[in-house]
Order: structure tokens, then C-alpha cells, then sequence
């Protein structure tokens, strides 16, 4: 099977299932491409000639064990694959902590414009961090900014 005709069928598949898209992906398309990129170990630009390239049966089996427990137990896609997405950088995730998922990656990558000049950004706080991406991005997107983490007060 050529990673295309997988691709196809991989889509349909997660469309027929009733999974609930929404962690990093929000249609059964994007999260087959998604999972077959995690499987394959592909680029993320891609020729017409690659995706003629035929599945392994090593990656046939893996994405088979995927598929069905993203069907079956309903697992996320990134605890699947251990990483996702935010702002254009790449977080490991588990269980143990909540999948990055947010507009505000959309305005850290943008450095909040308009709205705020970023030459003018010389700290950044941040408060219930969680898994750190947004903090994280900041610090991208704001290079000459200080990390301040934020501190409950009182008691």
C-alpha cells in the first residue's frame, strides 16, 4: 500500500469513528496526515513522489496499534505520539499533563500585533504555567524579555 491510498484510508477510518478532533488537529484528514508524518517519520514538506513510496509492514503494524487505540480508548492523538504542537514549537506530552492547545499560540507567533509593540516587551509572567509552552514561546517571540515566573502572594 502506497503511503497515499494509507492516507486515504487512515482519513476515512477516523471520520466513520466519532473520535473528537481538537488536540492539535480539528478533522480526520489532518490527523491521519498527522499520524502517518508521526509513523513514517516523514518531513513535513512532502514530493508527490514520496507519498507514492509504499508503507512498510513495520509501519502498517505501528500505525494499525495507533489507530485503534486513538478508535478505541479514545487516546489523543499527541499522548499517542508523546509530542505536539504550539506556536511552532515542538512539546513533549503524556497523561500527566494537559495537550497545548490554545489561540494564544496564534498571537504569540504574531507577538501579540497589534496590540503590542514588541520592542517594548522587556518582561514576561508567567502564572499556573502548566506544561511551560506559553512561557516558552514568549521567550521565542521576546528574546530580550526576562522570565519572571509568577508567585502566589499571601498565606
Amino acid at each position: 500500500m502506497t503511503l497515499r491510498r494509507c492516507l486515504a484510508q487512515l482519513s476515512r477510518r477516523l471520520a466513520r469513528s466519532g473520535v473528537h478532533f481538537g488536540h492539535g488537529t480539528d478533522n480526520a484528514g489532518d490527523e491521519a496526515a498527522a499520524l502517518l508524518w508521526h509513523v513514517c517519520h516523514l518531513p513535513r514538506q512532502l514530493s508527490a513522489r514520496t507519498l507514492n513510496r509504499r508503507l512498510r509492514d513495520s509501519e502498517r503494524q505501528q500505525l494499525e496499534l495507533l489507530v485503534r487505540r486513538r478508535v478505541q480508548e479514545r487516546v489523543p492523538l499527541p499522548y499517542l505520539m508523546g509530542y505536539t504542537w504550539f506556536a511552532g514549537l515542538k512539546f513533549y506530552v503524556d497523561p500527566r499533563v494537559l495537550i497545548p492547545r490554545s489561540p494564544i499560540a496564534e498571537l504569540i507567533e504574531r507577538r501579540f500585533e497589534p496590540w503590542i509593540d514588541a520592542r517594548r516587551v522587556h518582561h514576561i509572567v508567567d502564572i499556573g504555567t502548566g506544561s511551560g509552552c506559553i512561557a516558552i514561546a514568549c521567550a521565542r517571540a521576546f528574546p530580550k524579555a526576562r522570565y519572571r515566573p509568577g508567585r502566589a502572594r499571601g498565606g
